[in-house]
């Protein structure tokens, strides 16, 4: 339990800072557009790899890597249905909505996609 105390610890102040310096970024950059990019700051990416990576070891720390880039496109499918959802349907709420479902669905087809194509690649290069 100790253990897990000091790895959540960890990720807290890791992640936490990241997007604490992001924010500060944001009130920083007159360009609110170019801001934005920070707004997408892979803060937890970073800190679940360093944490899996130490704790766990490589293989699992690229395990975690995947998932990233799976959810990571799936940012930009939620961005996209958010957009479009915020354009024609005029309500904040219900596109954050339609963009976190998005998000969600176009990340676990993405996870399966990637996942597939860098086993076999992973296995080509073993064999």
């Amino acid at each position: 339990m100790k253990n897990q105390m000091k790895d959540l610890s960890l990720r807290f102040v890791l992640g936490g800072g990241a997007v604490a310096l992001c924010f500060v970024f944001l009130q920083l950059i007159p360009w609110k557009s170019f801001a934005g990019i920070f707004a997408a700051f892979p803060a937890v990416m970073v800190a679940a790899i360093i944490m899996a990576g130490v704790f766990e070891g490589s293989e699992r720390a690229s395990e975690v890597a995947l998932g990233a880039i799976a959810g990571m496109l799936g940012c930009t499918v939620c961005v996209i249905a958010t957009s479009l959802s915020l354009s024609y349907l005029q309500n904040w709420g219900l596109s954050l909505l339609i963009g976190t479902i998005a998000w969600l669905a176009s990340s676990v087809v993405f996870i399966k996609f990637i996942g597939g194509r860098v086993g076999k690649f992973i296995a080509a290069k073993k064999s």
